[in-house]
């Protein structure tokens, strides 16, 4: 049996609002980011009608968000968080991982990151953060959740895994694969080093994510950050793994970068081989969502 996976990244909801003593040091400069340009390209009728055609393309699917809900981590702003995923999908059936705005400063960690917890870890109930990496099993397939996002310093967007959290990635995916899991890998910032256009805004320890998906494996690894789309075939142990990223969830037609899209990635396995079904679907200038690519890709070395 087959499982779907549907894949948008970035949303960057409306800013909900902050308090005057929130506006300090980073937050400063991205309301001013927000307020003067980034309002005018991410539109919350674009991420609505993306949404819409979503729920009409992949209904039964496991929702999965890699990151950047918010845009300044204002108490606001997860508080609206919170409410939209309530409204989106229930937290067993969407896997949520944190971007760097939803860590932009120190305290966004403790005073409003954990409202969005439940949605991280698939637990109605939780409050708090789940030590990552989180895993979600859908059939047979093992959707592996990351956390890459940290307090950058002012004028960076980068991000950071760790030792500890690698260590803890390489067992999962061998365990995994001992199981004969399909392992999916989530992480916001692009997990190679190749796929980063500027090192301000590169994952500081891609070279290490690197060596840990080389030695153990990995089927599938699912990203965002860079608001673009994005494919790469790579070899590593086991077989052939797919890196995939799509644009922002809420980019409207007619900017800089592609307008928004989404990723509809179907799992199957036959004769030993997995199989994966990618149909990307972007937003159109008259707002109606579209067909913008399909991908057959193949766990097969021989066939990337």
């Amino acid at each position: 049996m087959a499982t779907t996976l549907a894949h948008f990244t970035d949303p960057h909801l409306p800013l909900a609002g902050v308090r005057p003593t929130e506006l300090f040091g980073k937050r400063i400069i991205g309301w001013l980011s927000w307020t003067l340009r980034r309002r005018r390209a991410h539109r919350a009728e674009a991420l609505r009608a993306l949404l819409e055609d979503l729920r009409a393309q992949a209904p039964e699917a496991l929702m999965v968000i890699t990151g950047d809900v918010v845009n300044i981590s204002s108490r606001a702003e997860f508080a609206a968080a919170r409410a939209w995923l309530e409204e989106l999908a229930r937290p067993g059936n969407l896997a949520l991982i944190p971007g760097n705005h939803d860590c932009y400063v120190g305290d966004a960690v403790k005073a409003g990151l954990p409202l969005l917890a439940p949605w991280m870890s698939g637990v109605p109930a939780a409050a708090d953060l789940p030590e990552f990496p989180t895993v979600r099993l859908v059939r047979n397939v093992a959707v592996i959740g990351l956390n890459s996002a940290y307090p950058a310093p002012w004028r960076e967007a980068s991000g950071r895994l760790g030792e500890a959290q690698l260590k803890r990635l390489e067992r999962i995916l061998r365990d995994c694969a001992g199981k004969g899991l399909c392992r999916v890998v989530l992480v916001h910032h692009p997990p190679l080093a190749a796929l980063s256009d500027k090192p301000r805004k590169a994952l500081k320890d891609a070279a290490a994510l690197e060596a840990v998906l080389e030695r153990a494996g990995a089927e599938l690894v699912l990203f965002g950050h860079t608001h673009r789309w994005a494919h790469l075939a790579w070899s590593v142990n086991g077989g052939m793994m797919h890196v995939l990223s799509a644009p922002s969830a809420s980019m409207k037609p007619g900017c800089e970068r592609p307008a928004a899209g989404w990723q509809k990635i179907t799992i199957s396995r036959r004769q030993g081989e997995w199989l994966y079904r990618v149909e990307r679907r972007a937003l159109m200038a008259d707002m109606s969502v579209q067909q913008y690519e399909a991908l057959h890709l193949s766990g097969d070395r021989a066939h990337p």
